[in-house]
């Protein structure tokens, strides 16, 4: 049974009608876009005064800001790059640093954080090369075993994208140790049983309305880039072992079946994690005892 907080939570966004403002068409879609490129042009706040307890470096690596985020005094293990979410268009906020900070006190790790370029001003193949310059700066660092993608959302979708890149266009970058995948977003648009499935759920989702993702399609890719935007209909042979999570409250889970048997076929360890009653990314509202709960289900992942 979800908490009093969680369902707060989700009553919350229900009477914003959160699920709605992305629920657009046409031109109020593009007005949409438009909305969201202002707000990627304001610095990220670092949260400084609650994360006392680590270093924060900035670095720019090719063009792209990033941050590395490692407790102080510590010797990490591993390396996580962190793929914030946002369906490519809306920027990340305070709370992903220091979700970055607890993955690195709980996980042994540094941890590196994009700031990479989002639509509409750029596609998904722009994004993908540049997680992919921070990507070959981590390994710089660490060996390619001891690093680990994490991604929320359309992140989760771009940790997976950015693999089937570099196994299509750069072979010779070997693939991370593991990925771990919060509501990832891996066929887009999705297929028509996927969507039959999204339209099943979408009363119970109030964040992500099914039509969005064929809205976003076009923005991010097209001709002989669309591959990129379906990760799981690729070959994964050779893939690291997956850690994914997703709510029973999401529509996103409608990827699962198919996605738990691309993994079998391709022989690739997939580690499926359930929230019973949960919404999407639901982890990432810290103060809900679930998203506690399943933070560990991620540090544990990523070790």
């Amino acid at each position: 049974m979800s908490s009093f907080r969680a369902k707060m939570i989700s009553g919350l966004f229900r009477l914003i009608g959160v699920n709605k403002m992305l629920d657009k068409q046409g031109e109020d879609f593009q007005k949409l876009l438009e909305k969201y490129k202002e707000k990627q042009k304001k610095p990220l706040k670092i949260p400084y005064k609650k994360m006392g307890d680590f270093d924060i470096e900035r670095r720019v690596i090719d063009g792209t800001e990033c941050y590395v985020v490692r407790k102080k005094d510590a010797t990490p293990k591993r390396a996580v790059l962190y793929l914030f979410g946002g369906g490519y268009i809306l920027p990340p906020d305070p709370g992903d640093i220091i979700l970055c900070g607890q993955m690195a006190e709980n996980s042994e790790a540094e941890v590196w954080f994009p700031l990479y370029p989002m639509a509409p001003e750029h596609r998904l193949v722009e994004t993908l090369q540049s997680t992919l310059k921070v990507y070959q700066a981590i390994l710089d660092r660490f060996g390619s075993d001891d690093v680990r993608f994490f991604g929320t959302s359309s992140g989760g979708g771009q940790a997976l994208s950015l693999c089937v890149y570099i196994k299509s266009k750069c072979p010779e970058v070997p693939l991370p140790g593991k990925l771990v995948l919060q509501s990832p977003g891996l066929q887009v648009p999705p297929s028509e049983s996927q969507r039959l499935e999204m339209d099943r759920r979408s009363k119970s989702d109030v964040m992500i309305p099914p039509g969005f993702f064929d809205n976003i399609a076009p923005v991010l890719a097209t001709r002989d880039e669309v591959y990129l935007l379906s990760p799981m209909i690729y070959d994964l042979t050779g893939f690291p072992e997956i850690d994914i999570f997703y709510g029973t409250r999401e529509v996103m889970i409608a990827y699962l079946k198919d996605f738990q048997s691309v993994c079998k076929k391709y022989g690739v360890k997939l580690n499926t994690h359930i929230g019973k009653g949960m919404m999407h990314c639901w982890g990432a509202m810290e103060f809900v005892p679930e998203a506690r709960a399943v933070r560990q289900e991620y540090f544990k992942a990523l070790r």
